[in-house]
């Protein structure tokens, strides 16, 4: 009779150790390992690639957070990559000269590596940084 409970006992203890063996996996199973790459293409904005053909356009007013920047005594106006003058009419959209100091670089940027030197692209103006800021070339 002491049997009967002594092996309902073992045979409980027996079924809980076997339910938390499945629960946990062995440590000395082979772990996979996943290598995932994403690939991220940036393209400028299509107003940004129909402006940079388009110059000689004439704009009433400026964008709004335009900075404001002189070069070889010409003020000109930037924003996102987009460079105005000023004339009677109003703002003429223009390609930069190379010197024009900007603080950042414009949304959708590509980095070009020509031999030792690293260049920023946008559009077809590159920039080089020079401590901090990044000129024209």
């Amino acid at each position: 009779m002491k049997l009967i409970p002594l092996a309902t006992t073992f045979g409980l203890v027996f079924l809980v150790g076997l339910s938390s063996a499945q629960a946990r996996p062995h440590t000395y199973l082979s772990h996979k390992r996943v290598v995932v790459e994403h690939k991220v293409v940036v393209k400028p904005a299509p107003i940004r690639a129909l402006v940079r053909h388009l110059t000689d356009v004439r704009l009433t007013v400026l964008p709004a957070n335009h900075v404001r920047t002189i070069h070889a005594g010409a003020t000109y106006y930037y924003h996102d990559g987009i460079y105005y003058l000023q004339e009677p009419q109003g703002y003429v959209v223009v390609k930069p000269v190379a010197g024009l100091r900007i603080a950042t670089l414009p949304h959708g940027y590509v980095t070009v590596r020509v031999g030792r030197d690293t260049l920023y692209r946008f559009n077809t103006t590159y920039y080089r940084r020079d401590n901090g800021v990044y000129i024209v070339v």
